[in-house]
């Protein structure tokens, strides 16, 4: 009984593919299956705080800031990008509250934009974000 609660005041935000609902993360990051814009493939690691903009991948899987990068689910292959605007990728969040949220940041490599949306309440962090209106107007959407 103890440890059930240590477990669940320990508990972290669980990142899942929209599509499969697989678990993202492993080993203290959200892991994403990658291909840059020379059609070379990759696994990028991202933090999973929400804002943090820490990025780990292979020394030989380059990229160049303001390129995009395909982001896939490394469980069911589907490609992540946001419906609303291609500009970035979409997953869900599970808080330590079980609440669910959707995240959308941006595929754009070095441009820090994240939005954590959940009913009518969106947080927006990063310097290169933009206000959600704005978002959507750029989008077919």
């Amino acid at each position: 009984m103890f440890k059930a609660i240590i477990s669940n005041a320990m508990k972290r935000n669980d990142y899942l593919c929209p599509k499969c609902k697989g678990h993202l993360n492993a080993g203290g990051f959200v892991i994403f299956s990658t291909k840059n814009k020379r059609k070379q493939r990759g696994l990028i690691l991202l933090s999973p705080k929400v804002g943090s903009y820490s990025v780990k991948h292979h020394d030989g899987y380059k990229f160049e800031n303001g390129e995009f990068i395909d982001f896939f689910c490394p469980i069911c292959s589907v490609d992540l990008r946001a419906k609303e605007n291609e500009r970035n990728v979409e997953i869900v969040m599970v808080d330590e509250n079980d609440a669910e949220y959707r995240v959308l940041f941006s595929r754009v490599a070095g441009e820090r934009s994240t939005y954590l949306l959940s009913n009518d309440d969106v947080e927006v962090y990063g310097d290169d974000a933009v206000e959600l209106d704005d978002l959507y107007e750029d989008s077919e959407y």
